[in-house]
């Protein structure tokens, strides 16, 4: 199972480097406009500096208690319905462990009851029906991308259950559009197979003629195949719908997991007929003229459908809890420029997203000051924190809140001398090493500041 992991995150590696490579062929065409910065002067980078070390929140836990340190969560997140925990690597044992203590304390305290992965959608809600079948670390394996299968990620996956049987469930669900190997296959299969054996058996050729697709040597062939493939999943979406009571019945949630099954057999065929070949004319080195057409635009542009799918239909009153990445949380990644070029970044996952959904939104970024996480191209080459920081730069000026690890609030911050450096372009790392220009209030509602990250160990 790790090796389909593994396989899966190569794939997304590759696809990612190309996209940054699209996107500095797309820069050379474009007349260079350098970065340009508010102008700054020692009196205000003191003040700056004064007002991080008052206003930021310490997140190392207190003596007295675990939940002491992060009451100020409940003020910050008033009136908001969903919470976006990004993290501007992958494969960093801090930022995971940051962001499980985070879930807890906001399912426990404040209410939120789904928590939505950065992970493919038809295998987290796939694997979280067997959510009493499996061991916490299987369900976590069946559920989520390898560079997230770390301890402290597995501790989260053994809540999720122990909520469950304390009758205070955190529901698991995802908003990627990506095939993961065949683990929906595994959690599907036999749950169709107590209904219609000969319609089990066309699911598992659906899923792994999919799989293969990416193989195909020419266009024409690979056309020919999409076909095929699309025509099975419009067979077995009309049998899931046609047999709706039978599925139900042999199943935990029954209802409510018939219809992600078949939510989750129509996102396939939207992935298949909008992703899949874009994503194989990038593989095959053939240019991609239309930037709305690119693989990882419309991974993140289909992942705000699924977001506002999970957030208006299937869970419209809960409150949800949103794992990713910076990149595709933040909210307009439109704005943010590679400062060293000065060219933009392409739409993402927020710019796609309604201004309903974002009105009921706090998206936390996640940075770090130092140290290393694991490239997630192989999880096991160590990728070092980018030791040149720019001093006015968003690590540089969090270091001086003095706390191993802090938290800003920008969503009820005013401008005003202290803190314009929230409101004026700033340098942030990008994967730990890549300068990224933003206007953090642009872009995130809050911070969180960890001075010195791990790699993470993959179990």
């Amino acid at each position: 199972m790790k090796s389909l992991h593994r396989e899966e995150t190569m794939k997304n590696q590759k696809v990612k480097w190309c996209f940054l490579s699209f996107i500095v062929t797309c820069f050379l065409f474009c007349t260079l406009t350098p970065p340009t910065f508010a102008d700054t002067n020692e009196k205000d980078v003191e003040k700056w500096k004064q007002w991080i070390k008052t206003n930021s929140s310490p997140l190392e836990p207190t003596k007295n208690s675990r939940k002491d340190h992060l009451k100020f969560l409940k003020k910050v997140l008033k009136g908001k319905r969903i919470v976006q925990l990004g993290e501007t690597t992958h494969g960093s044992n801090e930022m995971s462990a940051t962001k499980v203590e985070l879930i807890r304390y906001l399912h426990e305290e404040l209410g939120y009851d789904v928590l939505a992965f950065e992970s493919g959608f038809a295998e987290t809600n796939g694997a979280y029906r067997q959510l009493h079948d499996l061991s916490s670390t299987e369900l976590m394996k069946r559920s989520i991308f390898g560079v997230w299968h770390t301890q402290e990620v597995a501790d989260l996956f053994k809540y999720l259950q122990e909520q469950e049987k304390k009758g205070d469930p955190l529901t698991l669900t995802g908003f990627d559009i990506q095939v993961m190997g065949n683990l929906f296959t595994k959690s599907t299969y036999e749950w169709i197979k107590q209904v219609d054996s000969s319609k089990a058996d066309l699911f598992k050729q659906a899923e792994e003629s999919m799989m293969k697709l990416q193989a195909q040597k020419t266009e024409d062939a690979f056309v020919q195949e999409q076909a095929k493939i699309n025509e099975n999943y419009s067979i077995l979406e009309r049998f899931v719908e046609e047999h709706r009571r039978e599925l139900a019945s042999s199943s935990p949630q029954q209802k409510q997991d018939v219809d992600l099954l078949l939510q989750s057999l129509k996102l396939r065929k939207e992935t298949l007929m909008r992703y899949e070949l874009p994503n194989w004319n990038v593989a095959h080195g053939i240019p991609i003229y239309d930037v709305e057409q690119h693989p990882m635009v419309l991974r993140d542009r289909m992942m705000a459908e699924n977001l506002e799918y999970l957030a208006e239909k299937m869970y419209p009153t809960e409150k949800i809890i949103v794992w990713g990445h910076n990149y595709h949380v933040r909210k307009n990644n439109s704005k943010v420029k590679y400062a060293e070029y000065g060219q933009n970044f392409l739409n993402n996952m927020g710019d796609y997203l309604p201004e309903s959904f974002k009105r009921q939104t706090y998206t936390i970024g996640i940075y770090a000051y130092s140290g290393a996480s694991l490239d997630s191209s192989d999880n096991k080459t160590v990728k070092p924190v980018n030791e040149e920081k720019d001093p006015t730069g968003l690590e540089a000026l969090l270091k001086y809140g003095n706390h191993s690890s802090l938290f800003v609030d920008f969503l009820h911050t005013p401008y005003n001398k202290r803190t314009s450096w929230i409101y004026t372009p700033r340098i942030a790392l990008y994967w730990g090493f890549l300068k990224e220009e933003m206007i953090l209030k642009e872009q995130y509602d809050g911070i969180i500041w960890i001075e010195r990250i791990t790699p993470a160990k993959i179990i």
